[in-house]
């Protein structure tokens, strides 16, 4: 997954053991049917899928089965899944081992045990990326005054993304919210958020001028299936970077 061993290794002080916490949160995230990124093999198979039951008596947990028959088959040979979820904004990470097809309900679905442990990360931990600066990601935010400007990515993470405005059409102002903004994320889709400036600094630009960089976090009410594109363009950003090494 996209997560550094370095900032992993950082996130062990939110690695949750209690099976009463773990069956709680699997729980949770069935009754919101939150939407679930599983990847196997060298990160660059994944299924997106929600948990449909948690059987605590047995152990076990089930998927529903993925819309693609191929990454289906790919995920049942693989040895573990590297799960990825968002819950209340809450990034959920575990591994599962021994995944089986099963019929639940009358339909297909995958069956596998319960984690024996989970991270539960907090928006501030997440890991951040740069953004390519050949062909930049550009996020499009509407202004209170009308119009619209067009800003300059510099890195994102599941919590947030940093911006440059190149043509200074926006004087950002701390804990000022932009809604409804549009960002085009290359090779996975576009998105739209609700974003919160939490950092406005000054910096010089290569032709001497100078602008400003705006630091936003993602509004409390961006929704779990936007956090989970953003977090398969961070993995896809670190397969090409992986595969360039």
């Amino acid at each position: 997954m996209a997560e550094q061993s370095g900032a992993a290794a950082g996130n062990e002080k939110f690695r949750v053991h209690s099976d009463v916490e773990i069956f709680y949160l699997l729980r949770s995230m069935m009754r919101s049917n939150a939407m679930a990124t599983c990847y196997f093999g060298h990160d660059d198979g994944f299924i997106l899928t929600t948990v449909i039951d948690v059987d605590a008596e047995r152990g076990e947990m089930v998927f529903d089965y993925g819309a693609d028959e191929a990454s289906n088959q790919q995920a049942l040979k693989a040895n573990k899944l590297n799960v990825s979820a968002f819950l209340d904004q809450v990034k959920i990470q575990f591994v599962c081992h021994g995944i089986e097809k099963i019929q639940f309900e009358g339909r297909n679905a995958f069956r596998t045990r319960i984690p024996e442990s989970l991270l539960r990360i907090q928006k501030r931990e997440y890991y951040r990326i740069d953004t390519p600066t050949i062909n930049p990601l550009k996020c499009v935010i509407p202004l209170p005054e009308g119009g619209t400007a067009e800003v300059i990515l510099q890195d994102i993470s599941c919590g947030g993304m940093a911006v440059v405005d190149p043509d200074g059409k926006i004087n950002f102002e701390r804990d000022a919210v932009y809604r409804d903004c549009v960002l085009e994320l290359s090779g996975v889709g576009t998105i739209k958020v609700n974003l919160k400036v939490q950092m406005v600094s000054e910096i010089a630009q290569r032709n001497g001028m100078k602008c400003q960089r705006a630091g936003f976090e993602f509004a409390d009410d961006t929704q779990e299936k936007v956090l989970s594109l953003v977090q398969r363009y961070i993995t896809k950003l670190e397969i090409e970077r992986k595969k360039k090494r």
